[in-house]
C-alpha cells in the first residue's frame, strides 16, 4: 500500500523552457547566442551546482565571467529564474486532495537558486512541505544515493512509495530500487495511473 508519493519539480509540478532564461541573458551581455546557449548547457558546470559541490555565490562569479556580466547577484538570480512558466503543471485541488491520504515529498534535482526562485512563485509548493534536494543531499538522479535519501526520508519500505518523475532513466533507476514509479506526461494521466495503483486522489 501507497503511504509516501515523490514528484519530480521540474516538468511535472512546475514547467520550464532554457530559452526564456537565454533571452534574458541576451538583454545583459554583448556574447553571441551560440556562448550564451553553451554555458546554460554545460553540464559538469550545472551538475557541480545542483549537487551542492558549489556554492551559489561562486556559480554566479563563473557564469559572470564566461559570460561577461555585470549585474548583480539579485537581478543574476531573476534572470536565471525566469525559464519557469507562470502556470503549474499540477492543479492545487489534486495536491489537496492527495495530500489529505499521503505524505507528498519533493524529489529534485535542483539548485539553491532555482529552488528559491519557485518555492517563493508558486504557493501551490506549499501542499508539498519535505523534500530531497539534489544541491542539498550531493547528488542527483538517476544516482542510486538520492533514492536511498528519499526512502530514508520517507521512513517507510520502498514499495511503500510511488514516485512520479517526466525522465524514463529516473523512473527506472526508482523502480531499480524498489520503489513503485510512473513516468509523468500530464495531470489527467498520472490519475488514472495512480488509481490502477490504488492511489486515490
Amino acid at each position: 500500500m501507497i503511504k509516501v508519493i515523490y514528484f519530480d519539480l521540474g516538468k511535472v509540478i512546475v514547467d520550464f523552457d532554457y530559452a526564456l532564461a537565454i533571452r534574458e541573458l541576451m538583454k545583459v551581455t554583448s556574447l553571441p547566442l551560440a556562448e550564451v546557449t553553451a554555458v546554460l548547457n554545460d553540464n559538469d558546470l550545472i551538475n557541480e551546482y545542483e549537487t551542492g559541490k558549489i556554492s551559489t555565490a561562486e556559480f554566479y562569479r563563473l557564469v559572470s565571467q564566461r559570460l561577461q556580466l555585470e549585474v548583480p547577484l539579485e537581478k543574476f538570480k531573476q534572470l536565471w529564474g525566469n525559464m519557469f512558466l507562470p502556470q503549474p503543471l499540477l492543479s492545487e485541488s489534486f495536491l489537496q486532495s492527495l495530500k489529505k491520504r499521503y505524505r507528498l515529498i519533493l524529489l529534485s534535482n535542483t539548485n539553491e537558486i532555482h529552488f528559491e526562485f519557485v518555492e517563493g512563485r508558486y504557493p501551490i509548493l506549499g501542499y508539498i512541505e519535505e523534500r530531497v534536494l539534489s544541491y542539498q543531499v550531493g547528488c542527483i538522479k538517476p544516482d542510486e544515493k538520492i533514492y536511498h535519501a528519499a526512502v530514508a526520508k520517507a521512513e517507510v519500505a520502498p514499495e511503500e512509495i510511488l514516485f512520479t518523475d517526466d525522465r524514463q532513466e529516473n523512473i527506472n533507476a526508482a523502480r531499480s530500487m524498489g520503489i513503485q514509479a510512473i513516468q509523468f506526461q500530464s495531470e489527467d494521466q498520472l490519475k488514472r495511473d495512480m488509481n490502477l495503483l490504488g492511489v486515490s486522489s
